[in-house]
């Protein structure tokens, strides 16, 4: 995503949400990274819309827990630590297990031939190693997990989660052997939904969710570990 991306052209009555939708995919994709912060007046130029609209989309950003208010009232990006991702990832296993149960118990035809098709397109990001496309189509296959699953409740819980690791999950993909662990893991989901085996597919989400929560997990604490020295120079 670039900042010219940002610009939004639509009716007033749809502004509110394709501002929402705008800053979301930005902080998502790394655009704005975690800790940066989020200034009204370069917004508003970016997206063309009001002040109100663009206040609009902060409050609600942050009560999704993508934004925080820091000192003298600025808003940042938030920032996930290590513990706060080992956590997101304890809940998605949670929560996507059971959501790829019911993918398969309730999903139709067509529900598992656009899984198929995300599927797919992993495969041939991967190949390509745009770490930016697989984040976002991968994003994309968990989505229609959580959608095939037919549990409003899931949904409203699981789907916020995915939002903020999904600029953490470009990081992971960086770690050693972790792209083609990935793929395995995805092909084994694929596998399991397409036999119609529901315990299998829940196995495979929960062994790639626990492998992608370690990755992150390290390469956040190699971070953190990094950033205590720094801040004490600075300091000093």
């Amino acid at each position: 995503m670039e900042y010219e991306d940002l610009r939004i052209v639509d009716t007033p009555s749809l502004v509110r949400d394709h501002a929402i939708s705008k800053l979301r995919n930005a902080i998502s994709s790394g655009l704005y990274p975690p800790g940066a912060r989020l200034v009204e007046r370069e917004l508003c130029e970016a997206l063309g819309v009001s002040r109100t609209s663009v206040r609009e989309a902060l409050r609600q950003l942050q009560s999704e827990n993508l934004v925080e208010v820091g000192r003298r009232r600025s808003i940042n990006v938030a920032v996930i630590t290590a513990q706060d991702a080992a956590d997101i990832y304890m809940i998605r296993e949670m929560l996507e297990t059971q959501a790829i149960r019911r993918f398969v118990a309730l999903s139709d035809d067509a529900e598992r031939k656009a899984l198929a098709a995300v599927h797919k397109r992993l495969v041939k990001a991967l190949s390509k190693n745009d770490m930016a496309q697989l984040s976002a189509i991968a994003s994309e296959f968990y989505e229609r997990v959580l959608i095939g699953a037919k549990s409003r409740v899931i949904y409203e819980v699981a789907r916020p989660l995915l939002a903020r690791v999904n600029y953490l999950r470009i990081r992971s993909m960086a770690e050693p052997g972790r792209l083609d662990g990935g793929l395995k893991e995805w092909d084994a989901m694929m596998e399991a939904v397409q036999a119609g085996d529901a315990d299998r597919a829940a196995e495979a989400m929960a062994v790639h969710l626990r492998n992608a929560r370690a990755a992150i997990v390290a390469r956040l604490e190699a971070d953190e570990k990094t950033a205590i020295p720094a801040k004490r120079k600075a300091a000093s």
